[in-house]
C-alpha cells in the first residue's frame, strides 16, 4: 500500500482518505483544503498499513475517514480497531462485501473484469465509473498516470484478499451511494448496508468527487446531512 499527502499544512484536522482500485491522487487535484490535512492510501497490492497511518492518531485532534469504492472493504478490514477513534467514517459507493451477487459486485463481473483487462478495456471502465461519455471528461483529463501492470496486479490480489477474508464488522456511520452507479449498484449498497448506518443517496455516478470543491465540502456536506431511512 502506498500513501500520499493531498494536503499537509499542520492541521489540527485530519482526513485519512481510502481510494478506489487503479486510482492515484490524480482525480482528486479538483479538490481543495482549508481545515484538513488529507492523506491518501491507494495501490493494494499489499494491504500492509503504513507507518504513517497509525502517526495519525498521535498527531491529530480530529481524524475523518473517508473510503470510496474497493476502498471501502480494504479500510474496514485494516481498521477495525481504530473504529472509536474516527471523528466520522463514511463510506462512498462501496460495500464491506464488495465480490457479492447480492451485496457489491458479482463475481463473475469482477472475474471478466480481471480476464478482460486491457488499456482500452480499463478505459472502458473509467468510463462506466463516471456514468458515461459527458461525465468522462473531467476525468480523462486527471487519469491516475500509474502502470497498467500495476493495477492489473492490484485487481487480482484484491480479489484474493476479499474471497479469503470474510468481514462481519462494519466501522462506517454513514454511506453515500450513488443512485447511477455503473460498478457498485445502489440497490447492492443498499442491502449491503441495510439499516445498520446511516444512508444518504444521490443522482451520482460511481466517481463523484467532481461534485465537491474541496475536501472541507465533503465532510460539511455528509457529515451534516441526515439519513434518508
Amino acid at each position: 500500500m502506498k500513501t500520499k499527502w493531498l494536503h499537509k499544512t499542520s492541521k489540527k484536522k485530519c482526513i485519512l482518505f481510502f481510494n478506489g482500485w487503479s486510482c492515484d491522487e490524480k482525480p482528486l487535484q479538483n479538490l481543495t483544503s482549508k481545515e484538513y490535512d488529507v492523506l491518501s492510501c491507494y495501490d493494494f497490492r499489499d494491504i500492509l498499513l503504513p507507518k504513517e497511518v497509525n502517526r495519525l492518531f498521535e498527531n491529530y485532534d480530529e481524524i475523518y475517514l473517508i473510503a470510496w469504492s474497493l476502498g471501502v472493504y480494504v479500510s474496514n478490514l485494516l481498521l477495525k480497531t481504530r473504529k472509536s477513534l474516527f471523528a466520522d467514517a463514511i463510506a462512498i459507493n462501496g460495500t464491506i462485501n464488495p465480490i457479492d451477487n447480492l451485496k457489491g459486485i458479482p463475481p463473475a463481473v469482477f472475474q471478466a473484469t480481471i480476464d478482460g483487462l486491457n488499456l482500452k478495456s480499463l478505459e472502458k471502465f473509467w468510463m462506466r465509473m463516471c456514468g458515461g461519455k459527458s461525465a468522462f471528461t473531467h476525468f480523462k483529463s486527471n487519469v491516475p498516470t500509474r502502470e497498467f501492470d500495476d493495477q492489473l496486479l492490484e485487481l487480482k490480489e484484491l480479489q484474493k484478499l476479499i474471497q479469503n477474508h470474510f468481514v462481519d464488522w462494519n466501522i462506517y456511520n454513514k454511506a453515500l451511494i450513488g443512485k447511477q452507479d455503473l460498478i457498485f449498484t445502489a440497490d447492492n449498497q443498499k442491502l449491503s448496508w441495510k439499516e445498520s448506518i446511516d444512508i444518504v443517496e444521490r443522482e451520482y455516478p460511481h466517481y463523484c468527487f467532481d461534485k465537491w470543491n474541496s475536501w472541507d465540502d465533503i465532510i460539511e456536506d455528509l457529515s451534516c446531512e441526515k439519513s434518508e431511512y
